[in-house]
């Protein structure tokens, strides 16, 4: 069984009297343990599938299954329950909070995700933001605020908060469209070495180079899926 299963999924907007078709009869599975990367020219629906498909954003029509389970009926608190239970989110900018400390940033989700199950108790909420710290190599900069890090650094902390609920899917929005080459290129070499250990990543990315580091590309074009390139 597939991780993620679309089945003709669309998503229209208006505009004025326009109707705008993002996503245009798409359909596409995934499989536990990909790494993908969603690319294809500005308008083309890249960062509208990533997110009907982190469940942060509803199809029009079609049909959305979610490790076999369907999507389309689920309530607002449903959908934040599986994210921060099962996704972790990156995007082009950071997000932090300017006045915590890396350390502090990184266990956020894990302070709220008492509202979504059983809380993590304090003790465990510091020792997994730690851990998740020094997976992406900052165990020597928790306790620095977001201006004391570089660009790198504070795409790193980012990274952490998004792994520090252990999910199985990593969900990433431009990652590098902020940094540098070098920063963007430590930044997708942690991404293989996390889909390494066994995380499924979807990236969007308009830069080719970026692309051709994942080992499936999905090519998009006017709301469709144009090509399937999975890497020989």
């Amino acid at each position: 069984m597939a991780l993620l299963s679309l089945d003709s999924i669309t998503k229209l907007f208006t505009r004025g009297d326009e109707e705008i078709r993002a996503i245009d009869g798409l359909s596409l599975e995934v499989e536990a343990g990909e790494f993908i990367a969603i690319t294809g020219a500005s308008g083309s629906g890249k960062s509208t599938l990533l997110y009907i498909l982190g469940l942060l954003d509803v199809p029009s029509a079609g049909r959305y299954l979610l490790d076999g389970s369907p999507t389309e009926s689920l309530s607002d608190d449903r959908r934040a329950e599986l994210r921060n239970r099962f996704m972790g989110f990156v995007f082009q900018g950071f997000h932090l909070l300017p006045r915590a400390s890396a350390l502090r940033n990184v266990t956020m989700p894990l302070v709220y995700s008492g509202g979504y199950g059983e809380r993590v108790p304090e003790p465990e909420q510091r020792a997994r933001a730690e851990a998740a710290l020094s997976t992406v190599g900052l165990a020597d900069r928790m306790l620095h605020l977001p201006n004391e890090l570089s660009g790198g650094q504070r795409q790193r902390v980012a990274i952490a908060r998004a792994l520090v609920n252990r999910p199985k899917l990593l969900f990433a929005d431009e990652p590098t469209g902020n940094l540098d080459s070098r920063s963007g290129k430590e930044i997708l070499a942690l991404f293989e070495q996390l889909n390494a250990a066994g995380v499924t990543v979807i990236m969007v990315t308009h830069d080719p180079s970026i692309a051709q580091r994942a080992r499936r590309r999905l090519v998009l074009g006017d709301g469709k899926l144009l090509e399937d390139i999975r890497a020989a």
